[in-house]
């Protein structure tokens, strides 16, 4: 059982090394859920899981100890978890088998410790990454091949079950518009999809894309331009397009990065190494056209 366990965390853990944009939050505006942890406060509450992966805890300061919200049925762990302040959605996860694959257990309690109810099973799920009115979106692993990800949607209600996107995890939620991509464990280039929970349709926005997220009511993303292996370096557009992902516009035509970060109406960021392999960051102005030195800190991803 020992082995099995470390099967399960191994993948676990190489999910979190490789996936190219984890999910930070996820917003709506009637009910915003995010993932949450102990440096992240969500409604009036920073909930986080303890190191043994056992207990889920809850606390109304970032310092301190909280109180235990919950605790792990036994021979299971809690493996992520989704809460918009008031309710708390999270996975709890048994030993994986021989080959890998593992059950999982979708569970719902209420930030009050009140209303714990299981109301569904998956295998293998990853990452809790969505919540639109009434169903949840994980990231599963595929039963044969650990990096791929699928994109399922469960109904908390009866616990209906739906694959909605394969080969594509979320990254970023607009209200019923979620951004998805492959996890191939590459910075690029990789399909970027928006997913629209009200029609159960994705629309492919390009065939290659890098950073990609919602700000205000426009989707901001970064296309390779060429060969992005080329030892010169990446060459990246910036654009936008509409939440359904209509409206392409190009906001810049030619900027020379390793990778790119945040995008805005206003600014790009974005980074590429010096001859020492040192990172050097940037912001560019979408308007002005130039761009300045910014340090790590002010970075913003």
């Amino acid at each position: 059982m020992k082995k099995q366990g470390m099967i399960f965390w191994g993948l676990l853990i190489l999910f979190f090394t490789v996936c190219l944009l984890p999910v930070t939050s996820v917003e709506a505006k009637t009910s915003t859920f995010r993932q949450c942890n102990r440096e992240t406060k969500t409604g009036k509450y920073y909930i986080w899981r303890d190191n043994s992966f056992r207990y889920l805890y809850i606390a109304t300061s970032k310092s301190g100890n909280g109180r235990v919200l919950t605790e792990a049925s036994d021979g299971r762990r809690i493996a992520t978890q989704i809460s918009d302040g008031s309710v708390v959605y999270y996975v709890e996860t048994g030993d994986s088998d021989q080959n890998g694959n593992y059950t999982s257990y979708i569970c719902r309690i209420k930030v009050d410790g009140s209303g714990k109810k299981q109301i569904g099973a998956l295998k293998n799920v990853s990452t809790l990454t969505a919540y639109y009115k009434g169903n949840l979106y994980l990231s599963c692993h595929d039963e044969n091949y650990v990096i791929l990800l699928h994109t399922y949607r469960m109904n908390v209600k009866n616990g209906a079950v739906k694959r909605v996107m394969k080969n594509a995890c979320v990254s970023d939620q607009k209200g019923q518009y979620l951004l998805a991509r492959p996890n191939s464990g590459a910075l690029g280039p990789l399909a970027l999809y928006v997913y629209n929970c009200k029609t159960g349709k994705a629309t492919r926005i390009t065939k290659k894309g890098g950073s990609a997220n919602f700000s205000g009511k426009k989707i901001y993303y970064a296309e390779y331009v060429g060969d992005p292996f080329s030892r010169s370096g990446s060459t990246f557009r910036i654009r936008r397009c509409s939440l359904s992902g209509k409206g392409k516009k190009t906001l810049a035509n030619k900027i020379k990065a390793e990778y790119t970060g945040m995008l805005t109406s206003k600014y790009a960021y974005y980074f590429y190494y010096d001859s020492n392999s040192n990172q050097i960051f940037y912001r560019y102005n979408l308007k002005t056209k130039k761009k300045a030195k910014v340090s790590q800190k002010k970075f913003k991803w």
